[in-house]
Formats: C-alpha cells, structure tokens, sequence
C-alpha cells in the first residue's frame, strides 16, 4: 500500500511501518519532550560543554537556564576564522574547553562534550580532541556527545547516542548477584511499576538511572546482574552495555496486553506466586471497565511522545469499549506490528495523524469534550481535558494499566490549562518557573 501523502488516514487504510510520506517538517509547540540537555543533565556531578556558534547555542543555553542548572553548562564559541583555517576548529575546540575547565572552581569529574555539525563538515579530528583533553585531564572521564540535528534522519537518532555515550563510562564492577538497574529512559520508577515491585518484594538493590542521588549510584550499574531497558531511546545503547559487561539485558517497554506482560515478567526467571498474575489482571480489568463507565463516549486521542506503545495502548482501550478516535504518530515501532495489525482489521476507522505534517501546525478547537493521552494529543485537538506524562511515566505492567486508567479519570474530571503547561520544556526536570 503506498504511503500517504495526507494529514491523516485511516489506520484500515495506512502502510506499516510508514503511513506517511517524508516532506516538510512542522515541530508542535508541546515541549515536554526532554532534549540532549536534560538527559545530560541526568548524570549527577557531570558538567556540559558545547562547542558551537552563537545561533546553535541560544537553545540549549535558554534549557539549562529554565533548569537553574547554569553552574553545570559551559559553552565554546566558535567563530567564522575557526572554519577557514586548517586545524584552526581543532585548536579553538581543545584550548576554549581547556579554558573553560581551567575557569571552574573545581574540576568537574565527568565532562558531556558536544561538537556540533560543523565539526563533521569541516572534517574535524574529534579523535585527536579527546586524546589531548583527556591527556590534559587525565581525573576527569570525557563523554562523548554530539549535537549533529542535521543527521536525525540517518541512522540512529542523536538522543539515542547520547544516550549510548553516557553509558559507555559506566565501569564494571564485581557482579552483585541482588543488584539490579533500569537504563536508558528518563523517567523515574512510578509506584505504579510491577518490575520495581518483583524485584524489591525478592531483596533485590534497585537502581533507577532516572532517579539518582549521586555519580558513584550512576557507576555501580556495573555491578548489576540484570539490566531493564524500557523505553527505545534507550536500547541501543542498553545492549552494547550489557554486552560489555557480559550482563543480562531484559528489554520491556511499557505493554498494555495482559497475556504478552504475563510473558514478560516471566522472562525474568524469577519464582512469583501465581497469584499475582490473577490478581494484576482482575484489578487492571476493573480498572479499564471503571475508566468506560466514567467516560461513556467521550472520543479519546493518544500521541507517541505519552507511550512507547500508542497501538498497544489503543487497542486495549478499544477492547474496552473507549472510543479512541485518533493515535498521533509519523512512523510505527516494528516491535508494534502485532497490535498495528489487530487494529487495522477490527478497528479500520481509527485514525493515524502525523505531528510533523506542516498542514497540521494549526491547532483545532474541539466540538465537544476530548481526552487526550500526551501533549501533542493535547496540542493538536485543542484540549485541556489532557494526562500530562511522557515516555510512559514510568509505569509498567498490569499495575502500570491501573495506573494509567487513574491518571485517565482524574484528566478527564480536572481541566488543565495547557497554555501553561504544555511550553514548558522537560517535564519532570527541574524549573525555575516551578
């Protein structure tokens, strides 16, 4: 089926894994979505440098200012001269981080260094950079960053190796055969996490990379037996950690089908009462039928950047009886082709819209009342009526579904005011305007 060149199908309609053309881009003002600047920002005592011309540097200097993390942000200014002589942008690179370092009261013990597109232009030596630094700084670990927007569209994407860079400093260490750590997504644990659940309940040491208290806490994901990835960003480099350190990775994004939760869980090779799987299935049951009862016909919409799995979770709504109406997305996640096409063969009217679709970029104003799953959802439909997460919350499992069928009922009876809300960069980070 050829893709669609329009801004919206019908999923019964649509091509899998693309159901829309590549074309001029529009980016929704629902900012909630962290960028390089608040993952970095992740790593307790790291200190961020970016080496760039004054353009590039407005954003990412305005992000660390709105977190009030200005006293861990530096920046290298290039100018035109950098460019036009041979080894200059090397040697304007290596001396202004050296300075910026020499400046600084004490020496930070990780440094996220980011080049920036000129760098791979110009033919830059980034291997060379980092062998001086590193030699000129032989206590100070060197992650490397990059922000190269220019190539989102080739190969892996530059938060995913970001991500990858942060992990590839975690040293190994002795194997605690009780220690286990959830990687590479940006969103602390939630009280509504089954995995957090099993593995305190069997004395597992828990460490949530999202939610640390200090860099020696970041390092000790070393010593783990198990890593849990769940969030895609993060996988990439989730598996060439655990291949490094010969440790076992679980990938388990945020599902909402009972039977394929139940599979994961099991995966994990840990005993658990059978009872817990009835249970977690009952109360996520009555949970979703509860959620019906509440919202009658109230049309429903879910984006991408709210879950992993916007299919999964649209289809376990319409099992219910939720009237989802539209899922926001530009492309469909392989691992979501199972859902994708239950949909399109009992749910064919549902509607596929893109975010980035430049006929898109007016909100709308909603007839009626809307519920929506995301900012972006929020955005489009026009909506204060919204669950304001990203990146799954942090939820999981079937207590994850109970969960997200709390934060459904309390969107849909409070109102939000999504002029508010919605600009504000990184939710869930630290703000001055908080």
């Amino acid at each position: 089926m050829p893709i669609s060149s329009d801004v919206k199908i019908r999923i019964g309609d649509s091509s899998f894994p693309k159901p829309f053309a590549n074309g001029l881009e529009f980016n929704a003002p629902a900012h909630g979505t962290w960028n390089i600047v608040h993952i970095g920002f992740n790593i307790p005592d790291a200190h961020q440098i970016y080496i760039c011309a004054d353009n590039c540097l407005r954003g990412v200097v305005m992000t660390a200012a709105e977190m009030g993390e200005l006293n861990r942000f530096s920046s290298v200014v290039l100018e035109e001269d950098d460019m036009i002589h041979s080894g200059r942008l090397e040697e304007s690179t290596i001396e202004g981080v050296t300075e910026v370092l020499n400046s600084l009261e004490t020496l930070p013990p990780v440094v996220i260094l980011f080049p920036v597109c000129v760098h791979r232009f110009m033919g830059c030596d980034i291997k060379h950079i980092y062998k001086v630094l590193e030699e000129r700084f032989p206590n100070t670990v060197f992650v490397r960053g990059f922000m190269d927007p220019v190539l989102q569209k080739r190969g892996t994407s530059p938060d995913q190796r970001l991500r990858k860079a942060l992990m590839d400093i975690i040293p190994e260490g002795d194997k605690d055969p009780c220690r286990v750590s959830f990687i590479g997504c940006d969103m602390k644990l939630s009280s509504y996490n089954d995995l957090k659940d099993i593995f305190a309940s069997k004395g597992y040491k828990v460490t949530d990379c999202a939610n640390l208290s200090s860099l020696g806490e970041y390092y000790s994901v070393g010593s783990s037996d198990k890593l849990i990835c769940c969030y895609p960003a993060g996988k990439m480099g989730a598996e060439v950690l655990s291949s490094r350190l010969g440790r076992v990775l679980y990938y388990l994004p945020m599902d909402f089908d009972p039977g394929r939760i139940e599979e994961d869980i099991r995966k994990l090779g840990i005993d658990i009462d059978e009872a817990f799987f009835t249970e977690g299935k009952n109360k996520a049951e009555l949970a979703l039928t509860e959620l019906k009862s509440i919202l009658a016909d109230t049309p429903v919409a879910i984006d991408y950047t709210a879950v992993p799995r916007p299919l999964s979770l649209a289809r376990a709504l319409l099992d219910h009886g939720i009237n989802v109406k539209t899922v926001y997305l530009d492309s469909i996640d392989p691992d979501e082709e199972e859902d994708y096409n239950e949909l399109k063969k009992k749910a064919p009217q549902l509607y596929l819209k893109p975010t980035m679709h430049i006929e898109e970029r007016r909100q709308k104003t909603s007839s009626g009342k809307v519920l929506a799953i995301g900012q972006k959802a929020a955005w489009f439909e026009g909506t204060d009526y919204f669950v304001n997460i990203i990146e799954g919350a942090g939820l999981w499992g079937f207590s994850g579904i109970t969960g997200l069928a709390e934060l459904m009922k309390e969107a849909f009876l409070n109102p939000k005011d999504r002029r508010d809300i919605i600009p504000r960069k990184g939710l869930g980070c630290s703000s001055i305007y908080e």
